[in-house]
């Protein structure tokens, strides 16, 4: 099972590193009871907003030099804006009040523009260069929002960075992702880059220290089934048919039913029919429909995603 694997890395695709969830369930860390979202006001919680003493200067030092509070860039709530000078304010030396903890997710669950996760991006950077913390959380919802965007850049960049930002996804996260990148591809004139960004997030699994498992597999297929051009389909039987080889195929029900359905419309009656005895013969059951939720210490902790 490791000719995937090699082909990956080997084209330089690997360390050259959901579908469209509207949403993420957390329990009580995870920023969500704080949070209220608004399509044209991000409302900052009571207990995020910066004091007043903060930006009653109008231009005020931040680690990236002088910024303006009051003068938010083109595409760019001010909300956000705000949060952002405030947040860079407090990572100088001289600061007394250090950052809000929750200011990541905060942005994250409230970006709506490309131009406002872009802005995330950079606050990334700098709280990760003044080493404050990010959790399995914080890289769940930067999934979220690139994918509710349609924006997969930013966390593609993080993802094949790792040791610049640090951040800490878990299986089910890059397995829902990947799934993005196959729903963005059957939807875009860039299927091929989408197609090989989907190779990229399979092969993370290893950089990260993540076992490869069947939702691994499972999305890596869906994701070349949903692009559905004729090297994703070649892609999807040559991932499919080594996992199946094995004396346990890691492979999902919804997999399956992908080659399946791509083989019908293919007029592979023979194809279909395999794939179809083949969901019989392993048991599979349908994926989990729970929604990712989060430990105290914003750690992931849904059953189901095994």
């Amino acid at each position: 099972m490791h000719s995937i694997r090699a082909q990956v890395w080997t084209r330089g695709l690997a360390v050259a590193a959901l579908r469209n969830s509207r949403a993420v369930t957390r329990n009580t860390t995870a920023a969500a009871k704080f949070v209220r979202f608004n399509s044209t006001e991000a409302v900052i919680p009571k207990s995020m907003q910066p004091r007043s003493e903060e930006l009653a200067q109008g231009v005020t030092k931040t680690v990236l030099g002088d910024l303006d509070a009051s003068s938010p860039p083109a595409n760019i709530r001010p909300e956000l804006w705000t949060m952002y000078v405030a947040t860079l304010r407090r990572l100088v030396p001289e600061s007394t009040w250090p950052p809000k903890r929750r200011v990541l997710h905060w942005m994250l669950l409230n970006a709506e523009t490309r131009e406002e996760l872009d802005l995330t991006l950079t606050l990334t950077e700098q709280w990760r260069m003044h080493m404050l913390p990010i959790t399995q959380a914080t890289t769940h919802l930067w999934s979220q929002a690139c994918a509710r965007l349609k924006y997969p850049e930013p966390f593609m960049r993080m993802l094949l960075d790792r040791w610049k930002y640090r951040q800490l996804p878990v299986a089910q996260t890059l397995a829902m992702f990947m799934r993005f990148l196959g729903t963005m591809g059957a939807e875009s004139d860039a299927a091929d880059e989408l197609l090989d960004d989907v190779f990229k997030v399979f092969a993370l699994y290893e950089y990260y220290d993540i076992p490869h498992n069947a939702q691994a597999y499972g999305a890596l297929v869906e994701a070349c089934c949903e692009i559905n051009t004729e090297e994703a389909w070649r892609r999807a039987l040559v991932a499919s048919e080594e996992t199946l080889a094995e004396d346990t195929p890691m492979i999902t029900l919804e997999a399956l039913n992908a080659l399946e359905r791509r083989s019908v419309e293919r007029n592979e009656s023979e194809m279909a029919a395999r794939y179809r005895d083949l969901a019989k013969r392993l048991d599979l059951k349908p994926a989990s429909k729970k929604e990712v939720q989060f430990d105290d210490d914003s750690t992931i902790s849904s059953p189901g995603f095994d």
